[in-house]
């Protein structure tokens, strides 16, 4: 099996409350080069992993105190970026169901097929790279928009709608002189090089706000 190249610190989170699995999980991973940390209980993962990094969980539906659909809730509840694979020795249509809708990136059974397993988890990790790239991309952004003076912001906005400068100077009540000093400014500060920047950047940062 080829092993898996991913960012550093990229962790599979192995929740489930049978230690062989546990073990075995963790071995497997780290066969095809990815590291695995495991946790016999929900709340042993929310108290001690990183959920900042990079990496997902594969989780056990039915466990001791706090269950898998219930550790799911509480992650969502945290906007976690950490794709949720389940897995269950209970074909449990209804738990699948309400996993899926919660936004549970996948669901497998008991026993563990290995070559399905990696392949899901490496679509996982892809899903969680592509969402930290857009949100470091959205954070950037929003970085260069916040140094913005109240003036170029409001340039900004108007110019992501599609106004020319001299409609932009008379919503402002400024010339067109000063429309055009503020949007070379504007423009400089967020490093776009044409409109279509400028759009663009203005659709990242409400795209997020809107989320």
């Amino acid at each position: 099996m080829t092993k898996a190249s991913h960012p550093p610190f990229t962790t599979v989170h192995i929740i489930d409350d049978d230690l062989r699995i546990r073990t075995s999980l963790v071995d497997f991973f780290a066969s095809i080069g990815l590291l695995a940390t495991a946790y016999a209980r929900a709340s042993d993962f929310m108290e001690q992993a990183d959920l900042s990094g990079p990496g997902c969980v594969i989780l056990d539906v039915r466990m001791p105190g706090m269950t898998g659909l219930e550790l799911q809730e509480k992650l969502s509840a945290l906007e976690c970026p950490l794709p949720i694979i389940f897995m269950t020795g209970d074909a449990s249509v209804e738990a699948s169901v309400l996993a899926m809708k919660a936004g549970a990136f996948d669901f497998i059974l008991k026993p563990l097929e290995l070559k399905t397993l990696a392949e899901r988890t490496g679509f996982a990790l892809s899903r969680n790279a592509e969402m930290r790239s857009k949100y470091l991309a959205r954070f950037r952004a929003q970085s260069v928009v916040d140094t913005l003076t109240p003036r170029e912001s409001e340039v900004f906005a108007l110019v992501s709608k599609g106004l020319p400068n001299k409609a932009i100077a008379r919503e402002m009540n400024i010339s067109e002189i000063m429309v055009k000093l503020h949007r070379s400014r504007m423009m400089k500060k967020l490093q776009a090089r044409s409109i279509v920047d400028v759009v663009r950047t203005f659709d990242e940062i409400n795209t997020a706000q809107a989320n």
